[in-house]
């Protein structure tokens, strides 16, 4: 703790007072065309570097905006040595750029769309100093084409190598993109200030400062870098003299570990004398319920916020979008890495301690509070001080600051600690309220948060408005944790537990080294999993061609297939009473978990999967605009693959559940190490179509591995096919033939259609797939039942659950196949289920 400590105040004292070098005398520059970005990218350089003349024979630069001028003085001067940087536009024709540079060219006038790379063996400055794989892709252009072989191309079209930039004898720049009303991405480029500086600078025959040197760049410089750390610093010294006084009197009253519950009346009506106190899958499952019935619901409104409001009206850039979505991606490894797997371990051993000893069970979340909030100000403390003073000097410059925001989100780092500690408890209800809290709660705090800080950035062309939106983007995500840490808080005390003694330091060395031995082998499993989706941006950043812009049709796609995670919330539940079960020696009961979770797993992959193979590429068409027409195609594939993710969930929770996180780390892993090894042999060759082969190919191997590794180390599997592959299928299919029908009436490619076939998919038709399912035979009269237990359970989601099952029932009722695939082991399970209820102690 000390050496870092002295590490970042070296960083705050040596790196604060260094000021980059000036140049000395200001450049002249003659400007001609509108005062748009370009001429905003001149004014926002500091003062004394350049100067605006209004006579062109004073000029040490021409900068030419979409117009050249017929004063005949500047065509001599240019021809004569004076430097030039000229930026094509609608109006330029070949016979004036002829007049002003000497040289004889053509000009064609494009609009498709191209990625930007730079030119194949080129060293020069403007090409090494500037990520260009970052750009976004350009439209309207002129193409050019010349005989003179002084010409230097410097970046081109990767599609057709068209030349947007280059040279002609080293102080005349020409770039061919049109500029003002077109191309607007490229001019909220975060490089783009950047880049008219450095060419104006170049023409005038004096050398530019490096990006992360330059005062206008859009990244930390010395004071900032002072306040940041010093800030950092504070943080962290603050949260030890904290801890030590919890500890203090954690220590002196052993007493109130016991106080588990806090207002007795209250539990007793709503923990005690209900089901939830009885073992069985219809806990999990009910929880389940409750999130798919919201989820339901919600989905629309979530997709056409995520996918229509967001990236049309709050924040319209896939450059930022994708440049948010690549730093959570890419941060998904360190977070990971200093929880420890503190987070599973705690609702492992409450989960499992619940039985004999619950106060043994709470220490595990007093670590989890102060492991979280100690190692999260370390991590803050490190991650913002190198980024601060290492990331504006690298290829990752234009992520700085949303790296330095998303870091944020550590502090205190225990914002989950309530949802955790239902899961525990396995009052799934409540603890998938707040999942669907920590879904929802942006579609509230975002266009408030974003838009403020988009029209900050726009207000600050330093900046620009893609960085101001994606800062946004970061304080949203900051308080919509906050606030599911309130309603988790208010939760936890409807039901009557005691909050207070979570936020305690009572725990010992044994719970450490208990938490540790578990949690670093899931940390393991799951750091895996970042370390993959890290090294996925890492060599996509290298060998993906116009990166920022595809990632953000990329995420727009992964939008849709983040609806598979409603499979994972059950499964995540699920978890807890597999640990329940085998621990305490149920080994039926446990068996019985891990069918019923494949049996739900394919049940609703299969639907979604249909939904968004027949609805996902129409609604994107009609609903965004051209910027976001790939996502379209994405889909497609990514749907194929979110629909097969459920038996990889199946076999990680069985390995957690059975105690052996290393067997679900070493699955993990090797599906990470299969996918990255097939993404950097396919990227460069195939792009986007080589990540999705590599997706597939990785998933499914796990799959099929892992299925039969849990059979044999952790307790036998049984997956029952009819109910948990065939029928799904069967259903899907008509379900999909139903949904492609209703859209040859509908969809008209335009918004409102869109969301209406959306609507359709999945709202109103998932009663429809259900009975479909029943039809096919995929229920028994057991699973039956438990659903409707189930739907008991499930609050204030109750009716809609109730149409789930009654849906279900008819088809069921109306199969000639019904009850002869049944789940043949449930009987048995459920009598260990009715023994493990009694032995558990009173709260």
């Amino acid at each position: 703790m000390r050496k870092i400590t002295l590490a970042l105040l070296f960083f705050a004292l040596f790196f604060g007072f260094i000021s980059p070098a000036q140049a000395r005398d200001p450049i002249r520059v003659y400007y001609a065309g509108e005062r748009d970005a370009v001429y905003t990218a001149l004014t926002i350089a500091p003062a004394g570097t350049f100067t605006f003349v209004e006579d062109p024979l004073q000029a040490d630069v021409y900068v030419l905006n979409g117009v050249i001028p017929s004063d005949e003085r500047i065509p001599r001067r240019i021809q004569a040595g004076a430097g030039a940087v000229i930026l094509f536009g609608p109006e330029i024709g070949a016979a004036q750029v002829q007049n002003v540079v000497g040289i004889p060219l053509s000009l064609k006038t494009a609009d498709s769309p191209i990625s930007v790379t730079q030119a194949k063996g080129s060293s020069d400055p403007l090409v090494t100093g500037i990520v260009w794989n970052s750009a976004p892709q350009l439209r309207e252009r002129h193409q050019v084409e010349s005989p003179v072989s002084s010409l230097v191309p410097l970046v081109t079209g990767y599609e057709t190598g068209d030349w947007i930039l280059f040279s002609h004898h080293e102080r005349v720049f020409i770039w061919t993109a049109w500029l003002g009303e077109s191309n607007p991405q490229i001019q909220e480029w975060a490089y783009f200030n950047y880049l008219v500086y450095h060419l104006a600078t170049r023409a005038a025959g004096q050398t530019p400062l490096s990006f992360a040197d330059y005062p206008a760049s859009p990244v930390p410089h010395a004071t900032e870098r002072n306040l940041i750390v010093g800030a950092v610093l504070t943080l962290v010294a603050l949260t030890l003299v904290v801890f030590f006084f919890v500890r203090r009197y954690s220590l002196a009253h052993p007493e109130v570990l016991e106080r588990i519950v806090s207002a007795r009346a209250d539990f007793e009506t709503r923990q005690e004398q209900t089901a939830w106190e009885e073992v069985g899958f219809h806990r999990p499952l009910s929880g389940f319920l409750l999130a798919l019935a919201m989820g339901i619901v919600l989905f629309i409104p979530l997709i056409i916020y995520q996918n229509l409001v967001l990236p049309n009206y709050i924040l319209p850039s896939a450059q930022a979008l994708g440049t948010w979505g690549r730093v959570t991606q890419f941060f998904n490894l360190m977070w990971t890495f200093f929880d420890m797997g503190t987070s599973l371990a705690f609702i492992k051993y409450l989960s499992e301690y619940r039985v004999h000893d619950p106060s043994r069970g709470i220490k595990f979340g007093q670590l989890f509070v102060w492991w979280q909030a100690i190692s999260g100000a370390i991590q803050v403390a490190l991650v913002i001080a190198l980024t601060a003073t290492y990331a504006p000097s690298s290829a990752f410059a234009l992520y700085t600051w949303s790296v330095i925001v998303h870091a944020l989100i550590q502090v205190p780092g225990f914002y989950q600690i309530f949802r955790h500690a239902l899961t525990g408890f396995q009052r799934q209800d409540y603890s998938r309220a707040l999942d669907l809290a920590v879904t929802m709660f942006p579609l509230v705090v975002q266009p408030i948060v974003v838009t403020l800080m988009y029209r900050w950035g726009t207000a600050h062309p330093i900046y620009g408005g893609v960085n101001g939106g994606v800062i946004g983007m970061g304080i949203a995500a900051y308080l919509v944790e906050f606030l599911t840490f309130l309603l988790g808080w208010w939760l936890y005390r409807h039901i009557g537990y005691n909050a207070g003694i979570l936020f305690l330091a009572h725990f010992d060395w044994d719970t450490v080294r208990t938490s540790i031995r578990f949690g670093v082998f899931a940390m393991v499993g799951s750091m895996a999993w970042a370390a993959g989706q890290a090294a996925e941006i890492a060599i996509t950043q290298a060998r993906l061609v116009n990166y920022a812009e595809i990632w953000g049709n990329w995420g727009m796609a992964q939008n849709f297939i983040f609806a598979f995670n409603i499979v994972a919330i059950l499964f995540d539940g699920t978890m807890a009473a597999v640990s329940e079960a085998v621990s305490s020696g149920k080994r039926l009961l446990a068996q019985y978990y891990s069918a019923m979770m494949y049996k739900w797993g394919g049940l609703m992959s299969a639907f979604l999967g249909a939904v968004l193979l027949a609805v996902g590429p129409k609604f994107i068409l009609g609903a965004t605009g051209i910027e976001f027409e790939r996502a379209a195609v994405y889909i497609l594939p990514l749907a194929v693959w979110g629909a097969l993710q459920y038996p990889s969930w199946v076999s990680d929770q069985v390995a957690l559940g059975a105690d052996k996180p290393w067997l679900k780390a070493l699955m993990v892993f090797g599906e990470q190490v299969l996918r990255v090894v097939l993404v950097f042999l396919l990227l460069e060759r195939f792009q986007v179509t080589g990540l999705i082969i590599a997706y597939l190919i990785a998933l499914n191997s796990k799959n099929i591995v892992a299925y039969f590794i849990n059979h044999r180390l952790c307790y036998p599997q049984k997956f029952y096919a009819w109910q948990s592959l065939f029928a799904p299928l069967l259903a899907a299919t008509a379900h999909y033939l139903v949904l492609n029908f209703i859209n040859t009436f509908i969809w008209r490619d335009d918004q409102v259609t869109s969301i209406l076939i959306f609507f359709i998919g999945i709202l109103p038709s998932f009663p429809v797939y259900l009975f479909f399912y029943g039809l096919a035979g995929g229920w028994d009269d057991g699973t039956l039942a438990e659903f409707r237990q189930a739907v008991e359970l499930s609050g204030f989601t109750r009716p809609l659950a109730w149409v789930m099952w009654k849906a279900s029932e008819l088809g069921a009722r109306l199969s000639p196949l019904n009850g002869r695939f049944p789940i043949a082991i449930r009987p048995a399970a459920m009598e260990e289920a009715r023994a493990l209820t009694e032995e558990r102690v009173r709260l």
